[in-house]
């Protein structure tokens, strides 16, 4: 296998991983990591497609414009997810500042006089 296959696979699987969104986030995270590696690897070998047949040159294009799609679908899942846990802290910040006016506005005081 040539290092240059060897890159695409790495990226495929990579993005993959990034892309299902069923994935948690520790692991999307190691998966972008994985995709970054693969990517600086591949412009290591930016002069290999040269030596290709142009059926082989076609076959990579083919692969990263699918890598390209797959990524693109990453970080808008990324991205969609990133502003439903903002929204999500915002309303909780909101419960919480709330909370925290009522009670300073009303000191604890439990009556045990019956």
């Amino acid at each position: 296998m040539s290092a240059l296959e060897r890159i695409l696979r790495e990226l495929e699987s990579a993005t993959a991983v990034a892309a299902d969104p069923g994935e948690n986030f520790a692991a999307i995270r190691e998966a972008l990591e994985r995709r970054q590696r693969a990517l600086a690897a591949l412009s290591e070998v930016a002069d290999v497609p040269q030596t290709l047949s142009a059926e082989e040159r076609e076959d990579v294009l083919r692969r990263l414009r699918l890598v390209s799609e797959a990524g693109d679908l990453a970080e808008q899942w990324l991205m969609a997810s990133k502003s439903d846990a903002m929204t999500e802290w915002n309303q909780w910040s909101h419960i919480y500042r709330a909370l925290g006016a009522a009670a300073s506005a009303k000191p604890t005081v439990v009556d045990c006089r019956g």
